[in-house]
């Protein structure tokens, strides 16, 4: 009897520690994407189509990349829609890593994840990613939401006409959610406007 005392004690000790570092995994509290892409814990990032232009993430929206980072190393996975966000809620890393590699077009390798920061006063304007090594991607403003039991939360991209934009999202834990990034002189820049 006592014994199995000790194996549940045990047991509920170790499901306990497997919880909080899945909850921390996904804390993101003080930090933007870029210092994400550059913590040293492998993440998973995905660019959406916003398809019913509303700049919150929902369970339809058509996944066009997906990014596995760590550290400041990025894997890019070019998928062309071919995968929704309902497909990907809910999986762990490896599945997810599984079905990039499954349904992806192409993908790329980016050594150093680095950002600019446009601000004009206190308030930052506009974000810019440097996640592929060939150009920068630009987010204007900040989205959360719910996909299921599932919580996500990321940028806006820019939006030049009346095309839908784009969502950069995360998992992240409840009530979490993600503000722009702020400069330090290493990984991210800043310019005035």
């Amino acid at each position: 009897m006592k014994k199995r005392n000790t194996l549940l004690i045990l047991g509920a000790l170790l499901s306990s520690v497997g919880l909080a570092a899945c909850s921390s995994s996904m804390n993101t509290k003080g930090k933007g994407i870029t210092q994400l892409m550059n913590d040293n814990q492998e993440r998973v990032f995905y660019n959406v189509d916003d398809s019913n232009n509303d700049n919150l993430p929902g369970k339809d929206e058509k996944i066009n990349y997906i990014y596995i980072t760590k550290s400041g190393k990025l894997k890019g996975y070019y998928i062309d829609e071919k995968l929704t966000m309902d497909e990907v809620v809910g999986k762990n890393i490896n599945e997810i890593k599984k079905l990039a590699e499954e349904n992806s077009k192409e993908n790329y390798e980016n050594d150093k994840v680095t950002a600019s920061v446009l601000t004009n006063g206190n308030n930052t304007k506009q974000e810019l990613i440097k996640m592929d090594p060939t150009y920068y991607n630009a987010y204007t403003s900040l989205t959360s939401g719910q996909i299921r039991d599932k919580y996500y939360a990321g940028y806006v991209s820019y939006r030049s006409g009346p095309s839908s934009a784009n969502l950069l999202i995360t998992e992240v834990s409840k009530g979490n959610v993600i503000d722009f990034d702020k400069a330090d002189g290493k990984i991210i820049e800043e310019t005035h406007q």
